[in-house]
C-alpha cells in the first residue's frame, strides 16, 4: 500500500512539473485577419448558388388548421383563412 501511494504521488508530481507543450505563436482564429475570412471564394475558389424565387401569385383564399395555445394556456386548434 505504502509503495502504490509513493507511486501516485511520484506519478503527480511528475505530472505537476512536466512543461506544458505550447504552439509557436497566436492561434490563426485570434486575429481578424485570417485568410477567407472576408473572401471564402479567394481561398477556395468554390463560388456559393444565388437562389432566385419567383414572386408568389396571390391565390383564391381558403383554410388552414392552425393549432397553439391560448391566452389562458389551453391548447387550442381551428381554422383560419389565409389569402
Amino acid at each position: 500500500m505504502k509503495a502504490l501511494l509513493t507511486a501516485v504521488a511520484v506519478v503527480l508530481a511528475a505530472g505537476a512539473l512536466a512543461p506544458g507543450a505550447h504552439a509557436e505563436g497566436p492561434r490563426a482564429s485570434s486575429e481578424n485577419n485570417w485568410p477567407g475570412m472576408t473572401d471564402p471564394n479567394g481561398v477556395t475558389g468554390y463560388t456559393y448558388p444565388v437562389y432566385r424565387t419567383r414572386p408568389q401569385t396571390v391565390g383564391a383564399p381558403h383554410y388552414v388548421w392552425q393549432e397553439g395555445y391560448e391566452n389562458g394556456g389551453k391548447w387550442h386548434g381551428h381554422w383560419t383563412v389565409v389569402q
